[in-house]
């Protein structure tokens, strides 16, 4: 009797080592992706008490599960500026979410389908302003703009009013960053998305009510970008999963975009 037990226990660990080293073996052979996510840009993409949370994470994270079988995909926070660089040297393989710009960032190739269209405006304190700012007169002062550091946001009139000295650019760290200094009067305007800008203005109410936005106002919509995932282009030796990836994100990401859509939950 009790050699029959030990025959059974021994059958039932093989099972269980069998069930978990095949386990184990499945997922060594899942080719794992990084994708760097900007970790300051709510509500699209942000960091918060170490998780990262945000309207292109969720998606991202859905299309994901789409491609459990076959990919292992790890969303990694970083610094905006950091992440395009890591682009540009070739340490990285995906960044989300920049726009297209295909002349001033040509190490990116290609780009995912569109996550989202985002609306681009200026918001300025009371008495300046950025409409016809190209017929301002030489003798004024330049207007201070703020972006955030990185975003290459400016419309042709903007960049043409830059060269000509009318405004002056001013990068800063994030949105809370660039929304403290429209408030302290640090600078006089400030571009980014219309969405971010407003959640970021919310917050900076509740956070610092010393700080006055009532003189915030919304001045000008510059342009209208689609948000993707941006991939390195030169990658087909340190990442030769590349092609193979970005077709089913891709498929992935219509799907979720479509049940989006229609209303349809994710299961």
């Amino acid at each position: 009797m009790a050699r029959a037990m030990l025959y059974v226990s021994a059958f039932l660990l093989l099972l269980f080592n069998s069930f978990v080293f095949g386990q184990v073996d499945k997922n060594r052979h899942l080719q794992k992706v990084t994708i760097l996510v900007d970790d300051s840009y709510p509500p699209y993409s942000y960091l918060s008490d170490g998780n990262l949370y945000g309207i292109y994470v969720d998606l991202v994270k859905q299309a994901a599960y789409l491609l459990r079988n076959t990919y292992k995909i790890d969303l990694q926070p970083v610094p905006w500026k950091r992440g395009v660089a890591a682009l540009e040297q070739g340490e990285a393989f995906a960044l989300m979410p920049p726009y297209i710009h295909m002349k001033k960032r040509p190490f990116i190739w290609p780009y995912s389908v569109a996550l989202q269209e985002e609306v681009v405006v200026a918001f300025c304190n009371k008495g300046f302003t950025l409409i016809d700012v190209l017929s301002r007169a030489s003798t004024d002062l330049p207007i201070n703009v703020g972006l955030n550091a990185g975003f290459m946001i400016l419309d042709e009139a903007l960049m043409e009013a830059q060269k000509r000295g009318k405004i002056k650019i001013w990068e800063n760290k994030n949105t809370k960053a660039n929304i403290m200094k429209l408030g302290k009067k640090r600078i006089d305007c400030y571009i980014n998305d219309r969405l971010s800008t407003l959640i970021g203005i919310n917050n900076m109410e509740r956070a610092h009510p010393e700080i006055d936005t009532t003189n915030f106002v919304e001045d000008k919509t510059i342009l209208r970008r689609t948000a993707h995932i941006g991939y390195l282009r030169e990658a087909s030796i340190k990442f030769p999963f590349k092609n193979d990836f970005i077709n089913k994100m891709d498929g992935a990401l219509s799907t979720i975009l479509e049940r989006q859509e229609d209303g349809v939950g994710t299961d």
